[in-house]
């Protein structure tokens, strides 16, 4: 009983936590639009919006919740359960099972997705990155796409090789590339396995910053910037086959004619350098984050025991 209680108790304050996270990150994250910031950082703060409360959840009843209630919880005391623990619990336990459904389903229709594209593929060499694989599809696939989260492929139309010239196709494929460095295949079915309504204009605004933020890796000058336009344009005429499977990346995605309109404004003088990495300035906050929450987490587990208390009675 003892640990039944503990389980209801816990799975109860993840599905609040979640739930009350997950509302505000669907009301507050459009304040993101005011920030002046290069596209990748967008999409980096995008995502971390996204799976925030899924992190925090997760964090708080692992790290307070759990310890509270096998430290300060009397075993030889026997309470029954109130209706709202159980309620709760079972909530949070259809909201685990969901999410995975969701990722397991993602996953086998991508999968039988790329299997019939890759049926009769064959390596397409290109100047590009040596370690990302391409294959040029010729079975229905896509005009130009990223597939596969542990090994990550590109696949390429025949259509797709027969209507872009050799530049164009190289800094398409540098945008795909771009997109592998960054995990974005990984980063959706993530989102997958979060689900809470209201969080499409969400999870659309991070693909469109991610797209954007791709572009920006891909062109290095005015030429390339100008041939990753003409293949938008050109590749944005071809009609699907089939519609593109969650866990994957197209090249045609998003705003066309925002992401072209941009290309051909690119400037030089207008390309963010790259940002130095300087992680070691985290070191003296994250220490003395670490010293106050060690210096609190009496009280803190304290505290949450009283919670816990509430909730079951």
């Amino acid at each position: 009983m003892f640990a039944l209680r503990g389980i209801a108790v816990s799975l109860t304050f993840f599905v609040l936590v979640y739930c009350l996270l997950s509302a505000l990150v669907a009301v507050a994250w459009r304040s993101l639009k005011l920030l002046r910031a290069a596209e990748q950082r967008v999409a980096g703060l995008l995502f971390a919006l996204r799976i925030l409360p899924l992190m925090t959840s997760v964090v708080i009843t692992c790290a307070f919740v759990v310890p509270s209630f096998q430290l300060l919880e009397p075993r030889s005391i026997h309470e029954g359960m109130g209706t709202m623990p159980l309620t709760l619990g079972v909530c949070a336990l259809l909201l685990i099972a969901c999410g995975c459904y969701r990722v397991i389903t993602a996953q086998i229709k991508t999968s039988r997705a790329v299997a019939r594209w890759l049926e009769g593929a064959d390596p397409l060499s290109v100047d590009s990155d040596p370690q990302m694989v391409t294959f040029r599809a010729k079975r229905g696939a896509p005009p130009l796409t990223l597939v596969g989260v542990r090994r990550p492929r590109v696949l390429v139309s025949e259509s797709t090789v027969a209507l872009l010239s050799h530049d164009e196709l190289r800094v398409a494929l540098q945008h795909e590339r771009a997109h592998m460095r960054s995990r974005d295949n990984l980063k959706k079915l993530v989102f997958r396995f979060c689900p809470f309504p209201g969080m499409a204009r969400l999870e659309s605004a991070w693909s469109q910053a991610a797209e954007l933020a791709a572009d920006d890796a891909a062109v290095s000058n005015l030429n390339d910037a100008v041939d990753l336009a003409a293949a938008l344009v050109k590749l944005s005429r071809l009609v699907p086959v089939e519609a593109a499977p969650v866990c994957t990346v197209g090249f045609v995605t998003g705003s066309v004619s925002v992401r072209v309109a941009r290309l051909l404004a690119w400037e030089e003088a207008c390309k963010a350098p790259p940002t130095r990495s300087r992680s070691w300035y985290a070191v003296a906050p994250v220490l003395v984050t670490l010293l106050c929450a060690l210096a609190a987490y009496g009280p803190v587990l304290a505290l949450t025991h009283e919670l816990t208390e509430w909730l079951v009675r």
